[in-house]
C-alpha cells in the first residue's frame, strides 16, 4: 500500500477543490467564499520562499499548479502570517480563509492525498502553538443608547413637496428610511437580511411575521411590531402610487417578486445593498450629532440586550437573533445575561429562614 501511494502522481493543491467542496456540502455563499480562500491558499504556496527549494522547485507561474508536496508541517501557521502581514486582510477574513484551509487539509488527509510525512493533525498543532492563547472573537460591548434617536430622527423627517422629481425621490427615501429603521428595531435583522427583503416576505406590511433567510442560509421567523407595519405599508403605498403616476421606461418586477426596500436616486426598482443600510444609519447620526458612530449592528444589540434585561430566557434570544448556537448568544450578552441571572437568583432563592419554614411546615 505504501508504495502504491508513494508512486501516485503528483498533483496541484486545488486539483480535489471541486469534491472538497462537494462532500463538505456547506451554502452558496460559503462555497464560493471557500474556493476564494483556497485559491488564495494556492497563491501563498506559490510565493512561499520556504518551500521553493523544495521538490517541487522554483518557477511556478499560477497558483493552480502548485503541488501538494508543496505543503509542510508549519504551512498553516505560515499561511496565517502571510494573510496577515503581507496580504494585511482583516482579522474575520483571515480567520475565515484559515478556517477553509484548515478543512481543506484535512480533507486531504483522510483520502490520502497528503505526502506520506504530513499529516493535518500535525501541521494543526503547529498552527495552534503559533497562535497561542486564543482570544475569543466576540466581545462584549455596551448598547448605543442612541438607537431610539435614529428612530425619531426619521419619525419627524418632514416630507418634501413631490412636486418636483427631487423632493418626489427625497420624499420616498424618507419613507423608506423610516420603515428601515422602524424593521431593524422590530426584528433584530442583520444588515444583509434587511437589504434581503422581499415585499411578499410580508405581504407588503400586513402579516405579522417574515419568514427569512439568514446566515448560512438558515430560516427563521421574525415577528414585527405596529409601528414598522404602519411604515412599510405608508413606504410601499406611496412607491406604488408613484409607479402609477411616473410608469417606468422599463417594466417592473410582479409587486410579489419587488425588493422591499429599493434605491431612489434613479427610477428603477434597484434593491438596496448594505452599504445603503449602514449609510441610512450614519446620515441620522451626523445629523443629530451623536459623538460615537451608530451601526445597524447596534439596533440589533439593543432590541436584543433590552429583552434580555427584561428577564427573555436566553433560548429565546438566540431564537430571535438566529444564533445557530446558544454559546455565541451567551459569550456576546454575557454582560447582560449575568445581570439577569443574578436578579433572578435573588428573587426566586429562598433564605434560610424561608427554607426553615418550609421544612416545619411538611414535617408538621
Amino acid at each position: 500500500m505504501i508504495e502504491m501511494i508513494t508512486n501516485m502522481p503528483i498533483r496541484p493543491v486545488v486539483a480535489h477543490m471541486d469534491d472538497f467542496l462537494a462532500h463538505i456540502d456547506v451554502a452558496r455563499k460559503t462555497e464560493t467564499t471557500y474556493r476564494y480562500a483556497l485559491q488564495t491558499f494556492a497563491e501563498f504556496l506559490r510565493a512561499d520562499k520556504a518551500s521553493t527549494t523544495g521538490p517541487a522547485g522554483p518557477g511556478l507561474s499560477r497558483p493552480a499548479e502548485v503541488p501538494v508536496n508543496r505543503l509542510h508541517e508549519d504551512t498553516l501557521a505560515q499561511f496565517r502570517h502571510w494573510l496577515r502581514h503581507e496580504r494585511k486582510f482583516s482579522r474575520p477574513t483571515e480567520g475565515t480563509y484559515l478556517a477553509a484551509a484548515i478543512r481543506y487539509v484535512e480533507w486531504l488527509d483522510a483520502n490520502r492525498h497528503l505526502p506520506l510525512d504530513i499529516t493535518s493533525s500535525r501541521m494543526t498543532l503547529v498552527l495552534r502553538n503559533a497562535r497561542g492563547r486564543r482570544r475569543s472573537g466576540y466581545k462584549t460591548q455596551p448598547i448605543k443608547e442612541a438607537v431610539p434617536l435614529i428612530i425619531a430622527y426619521y419619525d419627524e423627517a418632514l416630507l418634501p413637496d413631490p412636486a418636483q422629481a427631487r423632493g418626489r425621490r427625497k420624499r420616498l427615501a424618507i419613507l423608506r428610511n423610516r420603515a428601515m429603521v422602524h424593521t431593524l428595531f422590530a426584528t433584530g435583522l442583520r444588515a444583509q437580511e434587511l437589504a434581503s427583503l422581499k415585499r411578499s416576505d410580508c405581504a407588503d406590511g400586513t402579516s405579522d411575521k417574515m419568514l427569512i433567510t439568514g446566515k448560512g442560509e438558515k430560516e427563521r421567523l421574525v415577528g414585527l411590531n405596529s409601528e414598522s407595519k404602519a411604515a412599510i405599508r405608508a413606504y410601499l403605498r406611496a412607491r406604488d402610487q408613484d409607479r402609477v403616476q411616473r410608469p417606468r421606461k422599463r417594466p417592473d418586477l410582479a409587486s410579489g417578486d419587488e425588493p422591499m426596500f429599493v434605491r431612489h436616486d434613479r427610477d428603477q426598482t434597484t434593491p438596496i445593498s448594505t452599504k445603503t443600510v449602514w449609510q441610512v444609519i450614519n446620515q441620522a447620526a451626523r445629523a443629530l450629532g451623536l459623538a460615537s458612530k451608530v451601526s445597524p449592528h447596534d439596533f440589533r444589540r439593543y432590541i436584543a440586550t433590552t429583552m434580555l434585561s427584561e428577564g427573555m430566557p436566553l433560548e429565546s434570544v438566540q431564537a430571535f437573533l438566529g444564533h445557530e448556537s446558544i454559546v455565541t448568544t451567551r459569550t456576546v450578552y454575557a454582560h447582560t445575561w449575568s445581570e439577569v441571572l443574578d436578579d433572578q437568583v435573588q428573587t426566586y432563592r429562598p433564605s434560610p429562614a424561608q427554607a426553615l419554614r418550609r421544612a416545619r411546615e411538611t414535617r408538621d
